[in-house]
């Protein structure tokens, strides 16, 4: 319950709630009243993992997520809802509780940005953190009735990942982003093209349609894997394309939410 005001004391109001510093000062009973918290807190779990730190055009997909997720809290934010997040990597994650405070959000923006800089210095051991960890952590952060949007490739999903989505989903309002760079879809036109990894450079030879049709066979069973998780868990997904400005899929992912 939210506080709304303070008014006249009427026959029948709780006597517990009577406002005893106004009603002192002004020598006539008043009473406080609340009303039923209508805002949804939003929960942004934004991924930062290995698989993101690659673009064609632009901008990384990194960075697509991260500007994505930081435009989705001010937006929430500016409507008056609680606004909290969860960013991980490949090594682990870190957690801002939904609160309506512009300080709780800039945390959760500077976690993003700490963990996207970690990109360019991968583990040394190999380990990777499973992105179910990632929705079993939203899942005690979150209470019932959340809104909780997933930004992510979803490249790292693994076996547990479809379990802990309807577990999440059976009292929270889930919304996944898949975020893609064009490469992942279509490779570039018949040639040999020279990639890298920052560290690793390697050769590719796009002259083969085989090669070009197994590419696009294998982007459009991922997308349907991951739209088959999301139906199944209740929810939602949205393909963004990682050079977009977050601007052209607000207006989408906030009417989807029954946001005029």
């Amino acid at each position: 319950m939210d506080f709304s005001e303070v008014r006249i004391y009427q026959p029948g109001d709780d006597i517990r709630s009577i406002d005893w510093k106004v009603t002192a000062r002004t020598s006539s009973t008043h009473t406080k009243v609340f009303q039923e918290e209508r805002e949804r807190p939003v929960l942004i779990l934004l991924d930062q993992s290995e698989s993101l730190y690659f673009g064609s055009r632009v901008r990384f997909k990194s960075v697509a997520a991260a500007r994505l997720a930081a435009t989705l809290g001010w937006t929430a934010l500016d409507q008056g809802d609680r606004v909290g997040g969860i960013v991980f990597n490949h090594q682990g994650h870190r957690e801002t509780r939904p609160r309506r405070s512009r300080k709780s959000l800039l945390r959760f923006i500077h976690d993003a940005i700490e963990l996207n800089h970690q990109l360019a210095q991968p583990p040394e051991d190999g380990k990777r953190y499973p992105m179910s960890e990632m929705i079993a952590a939203a899942q005690r952060v979150s209470r019932h009735g959340c809104l909780v949007f997933i930004i992510s490739d979803f490249q790292n999903a693994d076996d547990e990942l479809e379990t802990r989505l309807s577990q999440l989903g059976q009292t929270n309002e889930i919304h996944g982003i898949c975020i893609f760079d064009p490469l992942d879809k279509t490779l570039p036109p018949p040639g040999r093209y020279a990639i890298t990894n920052g560290v690793d450079v390697q050769d590719i030879n796009t002259a083969s349609r085989t090669i070009q049709a197994e590419h696009t066979a294998r982007f459009d069973r991922h997308n349907l894997f991951v739209n088959r998780i999301f139906s199944r868990a209740g929810g939602r997904l949205t393909q963004v394309v990682a050079q977009a400005e977050p601007e052209e899929y607000l207006n989408n992912l906030m009417h989807r939410r029954g946001v005029s």
